[in-house]
């Protein structure tokens, strides 16, 4: 008689739990293969950046050798040198022909200037100056509150008052003293 097998079975035959393991191995596999092949790229790629390297190195060192050995190169750096001195003067020389134009700007033009000196660490300068009138000193004296003329000259102070007769009648003669701004008379590469 045939055997009847009455007994429960645990597995399924074809179920995904049985194939989940090989997909699983199957796909571990091919990450596997992929990492190393990006290594084995990598590696390929760093050689070949290291031979680009040691070709612009050694091109570098025969520019070198290139330039030492040039007739000329004692010429270029002793003129190098004297560029290097000569900037070196520009920057450090003053320029008063700058502060000029900034006193030009806030000044009257009936003022007249009989002389002018300035100078010393402190940035101080003085000026003598000469008006027709008092009502043209007043005007002069309302220049100092403009913003304009604050920002490069302040402390200012006015005396030596005097009444001077001139061949265009009487003026007003009178000093100036006052700070400029030191960064006027710097120079200024353009």
């Amino acid at each position: 008689m045939p055997e009847i097998n009455l007994l429960k079975q645990n597995t399924s035959s074809g179920s995904f739990s049985d194939s989940a393991p090989k997909i699983f191995a199957w796909v571990l596999l091919l990450v596997l293969i992929c990492l190393v092949g990006f290594y084995v790229w990598l590696y390929f790629q760093s050689k070949s950046i290291e031979e680009q390297a040691k070709t612009l190195q050694q091109s570098m060192a025969n520019k070198k050798k290139e330039a030492l050995e040039m007739e000329e190169r004692d010429e270029l750096l002793t003129r190098q040198a004297q560029l290097k001195a000569l900037t070196g003067l520009v920057g450090g020389h003053v320029y008063w022909s700058q502060l000029l134009p900034e006193i030009a700007e806030v000044t009257l033009k009936t003022a007249s200037y009989a002389s002018l000196t300035a100078g010393g660490a402190d940035g101080r300068i003085s000026l003598e100056t000469t008006v027709p009138s008092l009502v043209d000193l007043d005007k002069f004296m309302q220049v100092f509150d403009l913003p304009q003329f604050n920002k490069n000259f302040n402390d200012i102070r006015i005396g030596g008052f005097n009444k001077a007769q001139t061949k265009d009648g009487s003026s007003i003669k009178f000093r100036v003293d006052m700070k400029y701004n030191p960064q006027i008379i710097q120079y200024e590469e353009k």
